[in-house]
């Protein structure tokens, strides 16, 4: 009988990427350029399930360097999309790279913490997004509020990060997978795995938030998906 993997808890990892001893964040945003392919999947679900709208105003949480929004407003130029972000260092290297790939004006970002959206009016946005930063969030029931406090009645939000309890598959997906990645960025994968929230702990949380009757959970080898569609709105 196989003895089921046990999950570890939870290490808190920290809020904010930084220029650090070991790497810049310009070299944290070339090696994320290269895993376009993984971005773009995400961008698809968002574009063709989720069925984002021509002149959406988009809120991006956690943008980083910012090519998740780089490349939906250079595959959609009529999308208004501002990135809140907490680390000073990423929001330089953000606004760099959308001036070379030529889509300044549709991306703004924007310095500050997640859990205070207090910048924005309440109903503000047709779609809030974020991949990869739930995981940084101290509190993120008050970040899951502000989202519905910030999103139009009839608007779409989709936040999706990595999940903590791998199964054996993942985890021999990991150990092949981290040999093409480059040795600074593997640390920080196992981290964010480390940091990341198990499904279960993930409903725990919605369950006591304004979301709480307004999502739905998926989830995949490597991550988790929450997300709501028009026809599960309240």
């Amino acid at each position: 009988m196989l003895r089921k993997n046990k999950v570890k808890p939870r290490i808190l990892e920290g809020e904010a990427i930084l220029n650090n001893i070991e790497f810049t964040t310009e070299e944290y945003s070339e090696a994320c350029k290269k895993m376009g392919s993984e971005y773009q999947r995400f961008i698809k679900f968002l574009f063709n399930d989720l069925e984002v709208k021509n002149h959406s105003k988009i809120l991006e949480i956690g943008p980083g360097p910012g090519w998740i929004g780089i490349w939906m407003a250079k595959q959609n130029n009529t999308l208004q999309i501002t990135g809140l972000e907490i680390s000073e260092d990423m929001i330089q290297v953000a606004n760099k790279n959308k001036v070379i790939e030529g889509v300044q004006e549709q991306l703004t970002y924007i310095h500050g913490n997640a859990e205070n959206m207090n910048k924005f009016l309440d109903n503000s946005f047709d779609v809030v997004f974020s991949n990869g930063s739930l995981h940084h969030w101290e509190q993120p029931d008050k970040v899951f509020n502000e989202i519905n406090r910030v999103l139009k009645s009839d608007g779409i939000f989709c936040i999706s990060d990595g999940r903590r309890d791998l199964g054996f598959l993942a985890r021999i997906l990991f150990h092949i997978f981290k040999c093409f990645v480059p040795k600074f960025m593997r640390h920080g994968w196992k981290t964010s795995i480390m940091a990341g929230y198990t499904p279960e702990e993930l409903v725990t949380i919605l369950q006591h938030t304004e979301l709480k009757n307004k999502y739905t959970l998926e989830t995949e080898i490597f991550d988790i998906i929450v997300f709501n569609k028009r026809n599960n709105l309240v």
